[in-house]
Formats: structure tokens, sequence, C-alpha cells
């Protein structure tokens, strides 16, 4: 039974449905289980037959484009009443995006510069238009600020690799070799020596049988490279207690619950697809969803979501791959002796651009672009979200760069040159920023 699924269009460009549909043959895998109830960038759906729909009838329901208008937030509303899993669609829906930089201003000083006072305006009497048009929302907030959001696909267009990857997860195309005993029943430290009795996190009370290497034999715990089992050991709700105090597990605990999640979820966390603690529950028990989850043990599930449910609080508890992780040009062959605009000269290919004098946020963002932009000679600027949110992004490069790259100039000095700071270093992010709220 296919699955119904609806696309909201806010404010935007329409980059990311472009994206959807530059999958091209990727798409073949997906759209025989997908029925698309609504979509009016692409097919005539008119609004009051999203509204007639019954309230959960949709399954997934995609998001895209920022909260610029009130009907941005209206529809965006109905989309999650009408849906049972809501998908925050690109930059705009997840951060904002360059749309978020208006906060800056008061609404009305924005209509004023845009209606009446742009250099580019002709009628005699120039004003905003109020005739069949919504009107602005005060600010723009990011989506997950007005409704619950379950998934997060990030880009300025996301990937078509990622977006089609969401989908076959959320579609339960990749299932689980699921086997009926867990591991620990088969430990050699089942019998005394046990990691999780000495405090040390261990997958195996909800791993499959079947492993050859048996990692906690040699004192390593186990990830669970072999998937989740059909039934869980005695020993799975002390691990469960365990995945509720993560703030205080070690580095080497921390890093090995980031490999089971990457496991258990069979999408790469740096693949531009988030999703929220609570979303393993609700695909499980969403009936036209044919997931894997479906024989998934309820312990391992609450496993799951206090990992999930941590890593969404604290982003930081584990190493996020950014950008430069993922770039080829060589460092420490140049030195930034001035911070350079981006007419200002064309940088060689090889060398790091900030060492060339570029402002590239490409420390600072998520990884899960492969870099396009740096492929092509440009300085990344930031469109798939910060690693570390919540923080001023200008000291944080300043920080990162003087002290990490070949840069000859302090950090007050770098910052100096900086024409626009919040233009960019908070490019796709200014929205998140409560500061510039005002009394929105």
């Amino acid at each position: 039974m296919p699955v119904k699924v609806a696309f909201w269009q806010n404010s935007d460009c329409w980059g990311c449905h472009q994206s959807l549909l530059n999958a091209h043959l990727g798409l073949l895998t997906v759209l025989p289980e997908l029925e698309i109830v609504y979509w009016p960038a692409v097919v005539d759906y008119k609004y009051e037959s999203l509204k007639e729909r019954a309230d959960g009838e949709i399954v997934v329901g995609f998001v895209e484009g920022c909260l610029r208008t009130n009907e941005d937030i209206e529809g965006t509303k109905l989309i999650r009443q009408k849906s049972q899993i809501v998908i925050a669609f690109g930059s705009c829906s997840c951060y904002g995006n360059v749309h978020g930089l208006a906060n800056q201003w008061d609404i009305q000083e924005c209509i004023k510069r845009k209606f009446i006072e742009a250099e580019s305006i002709t009628n005699e009497n120039p004003k905003e238009p109020t005739e069949h048009v919504p009107g602005f929302a005060s600010k723009i907030v990011p989506v997950d600020e007005i409704i619950k959001v379950d998934a997060y696909i990030p880009g300025c267009p996301p990937k078509p690799e990622a977006i089609i990857s969401a989908v076959q997860f959320l579609l339960g195309q990749k299932a689980f070799p699921q086997n009926e005993k867990a591991f620990c029943e088969e430990c050699p430290l089942n019998t005394g020596g046990c990691l999780l009795d000495a405090g040390v996190i261990c997958f195996g009370p909800v791993t499959s049988v079947g492993c050859s290497l048996k990692c906690p034999g040699e004192g390593s715990p186990c990830v669970g490279c072999f998937g989740p089992a059909i039934n869980v050991a005695p020993r799975a709700e002390k691990l469960k207690e365990m995945t509720k105090n993560i703030a205080s597990m070690s580095s080497g605990d921390k890093k090995n619950t980031y490999e089971f999640l990457s496991l258990f979820l069979n999408v790469p966390l740096m693949a531009g697809f988030d999703l929220s603690a609570d979303i393993l529950k609700q695909i499980k028990k969403t009936g036209q969803v044919q997931t894997p989850l479906a024989n998934i043990p309820s312990t391992t599930l609450d496993i799951a979501s206090n990992l999930l449910q941590y890593l969404r609080d604290n982003p930081s508890y584990h190493e996020i791959s950014n950008v430069c992780d993922t770039c080829p040009r060589i460092r420490g062959r140049m030195k930034m002796e001035k911070v350079k605009r981006d007419y200002e000269g064309l940088p060689n290919p090889d060398d790091c651009l900030i060492e060339q004098g570029y402002i590239c946020m490409g420390p600072l963002t998520r990884a899960g672009c492969g870099g396009l932009c740096i492929k092509v000679n440009a300085p990344c600027t930031g469109c798939y979200g910060q690693t570390v949110p919540g923080v001023d992004q200008a000291e944080r490069f300043a920080d990162t760069v003087t002290k990490g790259f070949n840069v000859a100039l302090s950090k007050d000095a770098l910052l100096a040159q900086v024409k626009d700071p919040l233009g960019t270093f908070e490019k796709f992010t200014l929205a998140e920023n409560k500061k510039y709220r005002g009394r929105a």
C-alpha cells in the first residue's frame, strides 16, 4: 500500500524540490512506494483539498521554505495537523536561511525598504501591497519553533542522495538482519567480567548474535554491528538506565554510543538527516509504513531514543564532522595575511581558502554536502548549519582559525576586517538567534 506524502512550500526559491527532482533515476526506487497527495509546486492541488483531509491521514509531510508570511505559518501548522511525521526540508525550514538576516530590522523597516525606498520602484505612489496577499510575520523563526518536527534534512539545497536516503529510511527499505537471540546470551564475559556490570557501555544485550569477533572478549564493548536482536537479554534494562545518564559517561563510552546509533539508524549521521528522539517509536506505530522497526523490542527503541534525545540536546557531545573534514585542499603552504573579499583575486584550487585569505565556513559547518562549493573554488558559506549552534559564530570562527590554521592575524584583527559579521558567520542561521527577535 503506497505511503501518503505531502509537500508544503513556504517562502523560498523552490531549490529543495529541484534537488529532489535532480535525483532522476534515483527516484525509481521510491516513487512506486509513494502516493503524493499534495504538491502544489508540481501538481495543481488546491489548498482546500489539504484542509479537507482527515487529521493524520498523510504519513509524511515535507515542509520547505522559511516562515516569512502569515500564510507560511498557517500552512505549516496545517501540514503538521494532517501528517503523522513532518520533515523540515532544507535550510530555510531547519534554520531560517538567508531570509533570517532580516531579523536585524523591524518588519516595518523591511517593508518600507522593499516597497517604498528600493531604487527599482517605479510606481509614483509606492506602498505595501495588502490586497489578496497574506501579510508578513514580524520575525522569521525556524519551523520547529511553531510545530513539532520529527526529522531534518538541511542544505541549500539538500543533496538529492540525502533526500532519497531519508525517504528510504522512512519507508523502511533498509531491513535489519535480525536474529532471535541477543549477543549478550553468548558473550564470553556473560558469566564473569561483564563490561556493563563494570559500568562500561556495551550494546550486547540488544544486538543480534552471529558476530565472530566477540569484541567484549578482547576488552572492547559491542557497538551493535549485527543490528538489533528480536529479543533482548536481561541486562538490557541496565543498558537502558545507563543511556539516561549520557552526560556522566566517559568520552570513550560517548563515542561508542554514537557508533551504535549510526549502525542502528542505518543512515550515516553526517549525511544531513537528523531525527528527533521519538520518531523511531512513531515510525514503528505508523501502520502504512512497512518499517524494519516492526520487530524491534521497545527496550531497544527506548535506548536509541535516549541517545537521539541527548544528541539533539547536546550536538557537541560527540565531535560532529565538518566540511573541512571532507576538503581535499592542502593546508600549511600559504598564510592569511589579510582578509579578502570574494571578488579580490582568484583563489588557486589546491590550497586552503582560509590560508589564501578568504573567509570559508568549512571549520564550523556540518559535513554532508561533500564540499560542493569548495570543489568549484568558492568558500563554504555554512548552509548545512553549525557543528556547535547557539554560540557567537564570529568569535568561534576567529578562535578556530587563529589556533588551527596558518593565519598571521590576531583574532581581533581578523574580525575587524570582516565587513558584515552576521551575514558572513550566521548567513543561514540568524533566525535561530533570539537576540534578533525584538518584541516578537
